[in-house]
Formats: C-alpha cells, structure tokens, sequence
C-alpha cells in the first residue's frame, strides 16, 4: 500500500509534539529525518520505529526538552553534550557545527556524547552535502555485534556513512551498518522461518539461525574483520573523541535504567579548499559516468552509483506516497494507538 507523506509526518508529529511533547523545531526535525528516511526506502530506521522512541522516553533515556551544549571547540573541531536529547535534533545541530566550520576552514569536525538513537545516518551526510560539502558520519550503539572470532557482544552494529556533493543534482550516498541489521534478519525469518547462516550467534557464542536468538543472541559483524575493523574505527571516532562510554561500557539495548549513552561522529570537507568546486564536480561526475557505464553481470540489473536507487525511491513517494506493508503499517498504528497516540486521521 502506499502512504501520504503528509499523513507520516501528521503520524511522526502526533508522538514526538503530543506525546513526548517535544518542542516544535526539535519535532521536526526528527519528524524530517523519520520521513525520509521511509522515502528513501530505509524503513527499519523509518516511522516503524516510533514505538521504540516513546518506550525509551517511558523509560528516561530520551529527554524529548534537553537542548546540546558546547563543551569544548576549535576553528576546526567542536565537542558536544547530548543531555539524553533527541538524536535526530542533535545530530543535525552537531553536523551543522562541522559545516560551519568547514565553510571557514576547509574542514570541520565535532563529536556528541550521552546522545540517544538518531535514526539513519545518511540524513546527516545528505545535510553536508546539500551544503556542498562532503559529509562523513558514524555513530556508536549498543554493544550486541561479536567481534570477528568472537563469541560476546563488544560493540553496535556501528553505522558509517558518506555523501558527496553534485551541485542540484541527488548526492552520491553511502549509509552502511558494520554489523548485520536485525530488522533485516528478522524480515528474512519471517519470509522463510530462518534467520541466514553466518549472521547471527545464540546468548551463548554458538552459531545459529534461529530467529528467536535475536533475542538475547548476539550478531555477527558484515563481512567478517572487514565489518569489525570499521566497527573498531567507529568506536574510536565517536565514543574515544567524545569521551562517551566505549564498547561493553554501553548499556544493551534491553536495559531499561540509565543513560543511552550514544556517540556521533561527523566531519565535512569543503571541495574549494583543496581542487576548486569545479574540478571536484568534473571527477566526481566522470566517476559517476564510469560506474554507470559499467558492464553489468546482469544486463537487466544496471550498475548503480551507491544512492540513486534511494533517491529514485523518494521521487515515487513524493508522487504516489511511500510505499509500506499495509500488515506492517497496521501493526505500526496498533502499537502507537496502545501507547496513547491518536491514530485516527479522517
């Protein structure tokens, strides 16, 4: 089925304004983020995860009021603290910062600590580069992915992304999760009752594919060392630059008492410091024109530069609304309308 945007962001708007009752700008932004986000076709980080957002404000882990606050800055790099605020809010002031410094100096870089989930990255790079900036972004999660070999959770699924600025053209962007994606694992078991071999151990360290070990279980990194290796970075950029608890210091996503204690990590670079605009622009399309012109193992199935199918997504959904799983979206008003939230739009 296919859903207004208007009516997912009334949907988004209902819970972080009326339920949460977060203030207006901070509402929307995270309504924004949320939207598109389903737009794009990113819907395990979409409005499906408005009933995680208010069962963490239930239980105290997200201050929808908190404002960020600079502790600390540089002509090149700021550090942040999130005060359990909103994460989409956060990380959007926290990139504006970097963008605002890169525009001064060519490059800029800020950190957040005690920050709060933030939805998919990919909305803070697209941020720098609708700037003209490239933007790069990892965030740090809850310690449920084993590191390569290993058998206990030591740190989250860790996002990384990029974008890279065309000028009025879509960005070029990159939003990939260094460890398995659970909500991938759990639509795969629900299509066929298996979660797939090599992604996911039981609470004990042992390989499975039993979909109720996602439960208590522990996830594996994607691609072996290669995912850990990133994942390892990631904990670095965020959680060492902010000073924010690192690896098995952050609380699982099961605790219900304490801080999230998530880390943001954000940089942009200013093309004009380094080649010019134009130069940038010239390369960057002369890439993309290679990569479009690639043979393909599938003639049927072009190679695609990493977001144009996204952005292809968004443009059916601002015409047609976003498509969704009309079972999903139902059980989506279920939960929301069982935590209070009016889900009644005639």
């Amino acid at each position: 089925m296919r859903i207004p945007m208007d009516q997912m962001r009334a949907l988004s708007q209902r819970v972080f304004r009326d339920t949460l009752q977060a203030p207006a700008d901070i509402a929307e932004v995270a309504t924004e983020v949320l939207v598109d986000a389903d737009s794009r076709g990113i819907h395990s980080h979409g409005v499906a995860a408005l009933p995680y957002y208010v069962g963490k404000w239930q239980q105290g882990q997200i201050v929808p009021r908190a404002r960020i606050e600079l502790i600390t800055e540089t002509s090149t790099t700021a550090v942040f603290a999130g005060h359990q605020a909103i994460g989409h809010y956060a990380s959007r002031e926290v990139m504006k910062s970097a963008i605002e410094k890169s525009g001064k100096t060519g490059v800029g870089s800020a950190v957040i600590r005690n920050s709060t989930h933030n939805g998919a990255i990919s909305a803070y790079t697209i941020q720098a580069a609708r700037s003209g900036m490239i933007g790069i972004a990892a965030t740090s999660c809850a310690p449920h992915v084993a590191p390569h070999g290993g058998r206990l959770g030591l740190h989250g699924t860790n996002p990384i992304s990029y974008a890279l600025p065309r000028g009025e053209r879509d960005p070029l962007v990159f939003d990939f999760s260094t460890g398995h994606s659970a909500a991938k694992m759990k639509k795969q078991a629900r299509e066929s009752g298996r979660v797939p071999a090599g992604r996911l151990l039981d609470a004990e360290g042992n390989p499975t594919t039993d979909p109720s070990d996602l439960q208590g279980g522990w996830i594996l990194p994607v691609a072996g060392h290669v995912g850990f290796g990133f994942a390892l970075l990631v904990d670095v950029l965020t959680a060492a630059l902010a000073d924010s608890p690192i690896g098995q210091q952050m609380p699982r996503l099961s605790e219900t008492s304490g801080p999230y204690d998530g880390s943001f990590f954000c940089l942009a670079i200013d093309p004009r410091a380094f080649t010019g605009m134009d130069r940038f622009a010239g390369r960057l399309e002369t890439l993309i024109g290679q990569i479009e012109s690639a043979p393909a193992q599938d003639p049927g199935q072009p190679v695609r530069w990493p977001g144009k199918q996204g952005w292809s997504n968004r443009r059916e959904s601002l015409a047609a609304g976003v498509h969704f799983n009309g079972t999903e979206w139902q059980d989506l008003l279920t939960q929301l309308q069982c935590l209070g939230v009016n889900v009644n739009f005639r």
